[in-house]
């Protein structure tokens, strides 16, 4: 018995985009009912839903911009990867520096090969929108760093100032690590000092167990995390905050 051979039916490629088109549709009416289901409970008048869902489309065009900017900063700080790790998360983007690159162990001065590496960071990050905070992390070992005999206290502030120490503490190594990146960005004219700010965590946010030479040492880092803000906003919410406070000092106009 021959068999017969069974026809096959070229798939209609409209038919597919229509479908899509379709879906499509359907979720914007999904979308469009839950927007007018939620005005109509908080009582919107007609212009205050008008505002409410121009405010969902530029909360959703800033989103999309955002993510696009994202990703295109952490393409271009792929040349610096193999000296430090470029981390893009779902809200953020972290520059990821080992202490090795930057400092020698228990100094918070900058080695010349971490000023070239802070370079090439600051020069992708120079046209950008964002702001950076500056983290300064340890690992769990206390310091035992003490003064050298005899040296007087205006030589103890400079030497710690500058990077040599002594730092008593996890705490304050990080803070002087933070604040060494920040000045080296705004001295060298790489980013404004309104953008960069400086935190100092010490030991007490890992980025993993403190149980080896290898995970310690992955703990001892710098980590440079991009925040978008809306610097305008800011601008208006601290003369908000300012008004009051000049309403009520004293000889103010009543």
């Amino acid at each position: 018995m021959a068999l017969k051979k069974k026809s096959l039916k070229t798939p209609v490629v409209w038919m597919t985009v229509y479908s899509d088109l379709i879906t499509n549709e359907a979720l914007f009416f999904m979308m469009l009912f839950a927007s007018v289901l939620i005005a109509y409970q908080k009582g919107f008048t007609e212009q205050e839903f008008r505002d409410y869902m121009r405010g969902i489309s530029t909360s959703i065009y800033k989103k999309e911009a955002a993510a696009k900017t994202m990703t295109e900063t952490g393409r271009k700080l792929a040349k610096i990867e193999g000296i430090a790790s470029v981390k893009l998360g779902e809200k953020d983007l972290r520059i990821v520096l080992p202490e090795p690159v930057l400092f020698e162990s228990g100094q918070a001065r900058l080695k010349e090969e971490g000023k070239a590496v802070l370079t090439e960071v600051g020069k992708v990050l120079a046209s950008s929108r964002y702001d950076l905070e500056i983290e300064g992390h340890t690992d769990d070992v206390p310091i035992t760093q003490t003064a050298p005999a005899g040296m007087k206290r205006w030589q103890l502030a400079m030497a710690r100032s500058t990077g040599l120490g002594p730092y008593y503490s996890n705490r304050e190594l990080s803070a002087a690590r933070s604040l060494q990146v920040l000045q080296y960005f705004t001295r060298e004219g790489l980013l404004a000092p309104e953008r960069v700010s400086a935190a100092a965590y010490g030991e007490h946010m890992p980025s993993g167990p403190n149980d080896s030479d290898e995970n310690r040492a992955k703990n001892r880092r710098i980590e440079i995390k991009l925040v978008l803000r809306d610097r305008a906003a800011l601008v208006r919410m601290a003369a908000l905050q300012q008004a009051p406070e000049a309403a009520a000092a004293p000889g103010a106009a009543q």
